[in-house]
C-alpha cells in the first residue's frame, strides 16, 4: 500500500504543472484565467507549437465545439474549433489567432518564469498572455457561450476560431498553407485577426476617453541583405584609399541621413480624418484637412515616434557582419541586415532601387530575405461596424476608427484572397503593459481578458441578430 501510494504521490507531481501557477488562485477568479494559465504553461517557441494546440484543440472539443486539425507536422499545427461542422458548407466567420509565442531571454530578469502562467496580482503573467493566447481564450469562450444556441437552430452561417502557427516568424507554417490550402473548406466571409487595441491618452481635449483602433491594414516587412564585396590589401597596417567596412559606413550613413518622404496614404488619410472627428476642435480641424494643415501638422508628427512611422516607410540596420578574421586583417566582404517597414502603396522594386540609389555604391548588392504578401487594405464594412459596435457596447462612451498598424502579422493572407480582414485586440490596457509583448513580464490584467472576451460574445450576438433573419452572412 505505501509503495502505491508513492507511486500515486509521484505521478501528480508529475503531471500536476508548475505550482508556481497556483499562486494567489482563488474561486472568485474567472475560467478564463485559469484556462489561459493553463495554455502559458505549454511552452509555444515558434516551431514547437504541436503541444499547446494538442491542448488548447482538445478543450475546445470537450466544450463542445466541432474540431478540425488541419495540418499536423513538425513546425505546422493548425486547428480549427466551430460550431457547426465545416464540411456543412457554411458561410464562416473566422475568428484568428496564433499558438506561437517568441523565446524567452533565459537570463532576464522575471518577476515569475515566463511559462508558468501564474496568476498574481490580478494579472495572468507569461509568455503569450497579450500576444496571443489571451487572445484566443478570449474567442474560445466567447463561442462555447453560443453552442446551445447552434444546437437547438440550423443557423445559415458558422462561427469558427481558427489557430495557427509561425506568426511570429512570418506565417509560413501557418496562416499561408490554410490560405492556400483550406480557403474553400473553411468558406471565409470576414476574419477578425491580430491588429490594433485600446489606445490611451490620444484624445487631447478628452484623454480619459477610451480610443480603439481597428486594423485594416499594416505596413508590410521587407527585409534585406546588403553585401559589399571588394579586392583590396588585406594587411591592416597600411590602409587602402578605399575598403568594405569603410565604403560600407559611409553608404549605411547616407542611408540614415537621408531625407525620409511624408506619405500620406488612403488609409493614413481615412485614420486621421476620423481621429479629427473624434478630436474635434482645432487639432480635429487639422487631423481632418491634411493638405491644407500639412506643413503644421507633420513637424508635430515627426516628434511622435509612432505617429511618424505611419507615414514613412522606415528602414532600421539590425546588423552588420564580416568573416571572421584577425584584428589586424582587412575583410573583403561585409553585410549588413535592414528590417524595412513598407506603407501599403509603396513598390518593392521601386523602393529597392531609391534604396540603390540612395547607398551610392556599384560594388554593394541587395537581396531580399524576406518580403510580406501584398494585399489591398480592408474597406469598413458591415463587418467592420459589427466590431465597432460591440466594442462601444462593452465600453460605452468609447471611440473606434480605422488604423493602419506599423507590425505586419497574419491578416493579409485572407486579405490577399479578396476577404475582409480586421485586426484587433479588444483590450483597454496602459501602454506599460502594451510595452511587456516580447519582453520580460509579459502579462494581462484579469479584467482586461474578461472584458476581450465580453467583447467577442457581443460581437457574435449582433451578428446572429443582424444576420440571421437576412438567411446568411
Amino acid at each position: 500500500m505505501y509503495r502505491i501510494s508513492l507511486l500515486i504521490l509521484l505521478f501528480l507531481v508529475i503531471f500536476r504543472g508548475p505550482a508556481a501557477a497556483d499562486i494567489q488562485a482563488n474561486d472568485t477568479l474567472p475560467h478564463s484565467a485559469y484556462l489561459l494559465s493553463r495554455y502559458i504553461r505549454h511552452a509555444s517557441v515558434t516551431g514547437n507549437e504541436r503541444s499547446a494546440g494538442l491542448f488548447f484543440s482538445t478543450i475546445a472539443r470537450q466544450k463542445g465545439l466541432h474540431v478540425n486539425i488541419l495540418t499536423d507536422e513538425p513546425g505546422s499545427f493548425n486547428f480549427t474549433a466551430s460550431l457547426f461542422p465545416l464540411e456543412t458548407g457554411k458561410p464562416n466567420m473566422l475568428l484568428l489567432n496564433h499558438i506561437d509565442v517568441v523565446a524567452a531571454e533565459e537570463n532576464g530578469d522575471y518577476t515569475y518564469p515566463p511559462f508558468e502562467g501564474v496568476i498574481a496580482d490580478g494579472k495572468v503573467w507569461g509568455r503569450g498572455a497579450i500576444d496571443n493566447k489571451g487572445m484566443a481564450v478570449m474567442q474560445l469562450l466567447a463561442m462555447v457561450e453560443f453552442l446551445k444556441m447552434s444546437g437547438n437552430a440550423d443557423l445559415p452561417f458558422n462561427i469558427t476560431m481558427l489557430s495557427v502557427s509561425g506568426e511570429e516568424t512570418g506565417g509560413h507554417q501557418g496562416a499561408m498553407i490554410v490560405a492556400d490550402e483550406f480557403i474553400d473548406l473553411l468558406n471565409p466571409v470576414v476574419v477578425y485577426g491580430e491588429g490594433g487595441s485600446g489606445i490611451p491618452g490620444v484624445l487631447r481635449r478628452d484623454p480619459d476617453r477610451k480610443l480603439f483602433g481597428i486594423s485594416v491594414t499594416y505596413k508590410r516587412s521587407l527585409w534585406l541583405e546588403l553585401t559589399m564585396k571588394m579586392n583590396t590589401a588585406g594587411h591592416g597596417a597600411v590602409t587602402p584609399d578605399n575598403y568594405v567596412i569603410q565604403d560600407k559606413i559611409h553608404a549605411l550613413t547616407r542611408l540614415i541621413k537621408r531625407n525620409r518622404r511624408i506619405r500620406f496614404s488612403e488609409t493614413t488619410r481615412t485614420m486621421f480624418y476620423e481621429l479629427g472627428e473624434v478630436e474635434g476642435g482645432l487639432r480635429g480641424l487639422a487631423l481632418k484637412n491634411l493638405r491644407l494643415f500639412r506643413p503644421l501638422v507633420v513637424p508635430a508628427m515627426k516628434r511622435e515616434p509612432l505617429i511618424h512611422s505611419l507615414i514613412i516607410n522606415t528602414v532600421t540596420i539590425t546588423a552588420i557582419n564580416t568573416p571572421e578574421g584577425a584584428p589586424n586583417q582587412i575583410p573583403q566582404e561585409i553585410t549588413a541586415m535592414l528590417d524595412c517597414r513598407l506603407l501599403p502603396e509603396t513598390d518593392n522594386e521601386e523602393f529597392i532601387a531609391r534604396l540603390y540609389r540612395v547607398l551610392g555604391n556599384e560594388n554593394l548588392s541587395i537581396k531580399v530575405l524576406h518580403q510580406d504578401i501584398i494585399a489591398p487594405p480592408s474597406k469598413q464594412d458591415t463587418y467592420f461596424n459589427y466590431m465597432r459596435d460591440a466594442l462601444e457596447e462593452v465600453f460605452p462612451g468609447s471611440a473606434v476608427i480605422p488604423i493602419l498598424t506599423p507590425a505586419s502579422n497574419d491578416n493579409n493572407y485572407f486579405r490577399a484572397k479578396g476577404i475582409p480582414v480586421f485586426g484587433i485586440l479588444p483590450v483597454f490596457i496602459p501602454v506599460y503593459l502594451l510595452e511587456t509583448i516580447h519582453n520580460v513580464d509579459e502579462r494581462i490584467p484579469v479584467s482586461a481578458l474578461e472584458n476581450g472576451l465580453a467583447v467577442y460574445r457581443e460581437l457574435i450576438s449582433i451578428i446572429m441578430e443582424s444576420v440571421s433573419g437576412e438567411g446568411g452572412l
